[in-house]
């Protein structure tokens, strides 16, 4: 199936595919493949050969793995404009590291790792774009790793509830949780109960107030700063620690 107009220019707009030459990303568009997935579908398993990496064009996709006890640990949540499954082209055995769910009805295009790499080594460019792209995952993952480690549950979710404020020209915010609470709990490695907990305790503070999905945040600078030593350093925390919008 051809890729529609608006296909056509999400794709080209995405900076892993804007600075080829237009004969690299005709190439890449003619061997695009579109997919749709149902809320709750498994995506792909980890293990599974990978012969293809994933731009979303609507919904939201989990990444997870399965522990060796058999439990769940969300590791990224994808969105509409973004893209995953890329840096598994780089691999030496090329599987997907991770499993994939769709939260609601996903729609994905498909491209080859093979022919990406083949136009990559053309176009040094946009490697370094590629490169740039993964080194800001990594340092998002290891900033998540020191949260996890050295902060508390109530520490991690005013974080993220931080990280949720898409405009920061105030210091008050009104945010809706995108996500179901289960999912941010499991997000932030805390159980559902402890989110509950967390939430509580923000609000018996005074640094939230919350009704079902929607927070209000009066203050800002009040929250940042009753966890942390430094706003400046965890206002940048904050912005690592979640990846449900970019």
């Amino acid at each position: 199936m051809a890729l529609t107009q608006e296909q056509r220019q999400m794709i080209l707009n995405h900076s892993l595919f804007s600075h080829f030459n237009p004969q690299a990303q005709e190439e890449l568009l003619a061997d695009a493949q579109v997919r749709d997935h149902a809320a709750q579908a498994l995506i792909q398993r980890q293990g599974d050969p990978a012969e293809r990496f994933y731009l979303v064009q609507s919904g939201k996709v989990k990444l997870f793995r399965i522990s060796a006890d058999g439990k769940e640990k969300v590791v990224e949540i994808i969105t509409a404009g973004n893209t995953f499954a890329e840096a598994v082209m780089f691999m030496q055995k090329s599987v997907f590291p991770v499993c994939a769910e769709a939260l609601e009805p996903v729609k994905l295009i498909g491209f080859s790792n093979r022919l990406m790499l083949r136009h990559l080594e053309q176009n040094p460019q946009t490697c370094l774009h590629l490169l740039g792209h993964m080194s800001v995952r990594l340092h998002q993952r290891l900033d998540e790793l020191e949260n996890l480690t050295l902060q508390n549950a109530t520490q991690r979710l005013a974080l993220y509830l931080v990280s949720q404020v898409r405009d920061r020209g105030k210091d008050s915010a009104e945010i809706e949780l995108v996500l179901p609470k289960s999912l941010i709990a499991a997000r932030l490695s805390i159980k559902p109960e402890t989110f509950s907990r967390a939430i509580a305790n923000l609000r018996e503070r005074g640094l939230i107030d919350s009704r079902a999905r929607h927070i209000s945040i009066p203050s800002i600078t009040d929250l940042l700063n009753e966890f942390a030593g430094g706003q400046q350093h965890i206002e940048y925390k904050a912005g690592l620690i979640a990846t449900d919008h970019n």
